[in-house]
């Protein structure tokens, strides 16, 4: 028997951009899958409806991801793929296995000698890097660095000894309503030779990109709304 595929399908990072960053490919896919692993429900939900107003949501089998659970329901998905049935596999936003959940379901794919197949869609972190300026040939995605003051301002300061050792770009992330802090403590904790890049918004109506040395990042701040960044520190 043939085996199902497991389809990574990427979900716009902002609002109302669908038909910006989503291949019509994509829908073609996404309108014959029936069963679906997700991290929030709601949110797959309004994707799938977006991308087909008419999609058989009724018909469908929903498996949601949460990071806090024990993902009881894989072997149910590893059963389905082996069945030959495909199976679809998306974040809230962007793309799941990076920086999002989704690695274990793909992991298990790979055991079972199931096709796993990425769609071409958004991904804020190499959206970011690309427009950054800094070096792409060699780099490090740390996620969120520690919430804790003092051990943010640490890590901050061990991923400049990785830039002046490797000269690689360092990018991270924060939860939208601490960039204020994270920008703070960046200029406070960073020489002024080193480059940072504000990646705010990306995809979305407010998007700016913009790398400069820390030094004339204190000279003009950048203000923050409450908005998804990226954040890539280089030289």
């Amino acid at each position: 028997m043939t085996k199902g595929k497991l389809y990574i399908i990427p979900v716009p990072i902002s609002e109302d951009t669908l038909q910006r960053v989503i291949p019509d490919f994509n829908k073609s896919v996404v309108n014959n899958l029936r069963i679906f692993v997700v991290e929030k429900l709601k949110t797959a939900r309004q994707f799938l409806r977006k991308m087909d107003s008419e999609f058989p949501i009724d018909d469908s089998v929903f498996f949601e991801q949460d990071k806090h659970a024990e993902y009881n329901f894989h072997p149910d998905v590893i059963k389905f793929l082996n069945e030959g049935k495909d199976v679809g596999l998306m974040s809230e936003s962007g793309y799941a296995g990076v920086a999002d959940p989704g690695t274990k379901i793909v992991s298990l794919a790979h055991e079972n000698k199931c096709q796993v197949i990425p769609l071409i869609g958004p991904s804020s972190i190499l959206l970011a890097l690309a427009a950054s300026g800094m070096n792409g040939q060699g780099f490090t995605f740390h996620g969120y660095l520690p919430k804790a003051g003092n051990e943010r301002v640490q890590k901050i300061k061990d991923l400049t000894t990785q830039i002046q050792r490797t000269n690689f770009a360092q990018l991270f992330i924060e939860t939208p309503y601490r960039n204020d802090v994270m920008f703070d403590d960046l200029l406070k904790s960073v020489s002024g030779e080193f480059k940072l890049t504000v990646a705010y918004d990306i995809t979305g109506a407010n998007e700016n990109i913009i790398t400069k040395k820390i030094a004339d990042w204190k000279k003009s701040p950048f203000k923050f709304d409450k908005l998804p960044c990226v954040f890539v520190l280089g030289n």
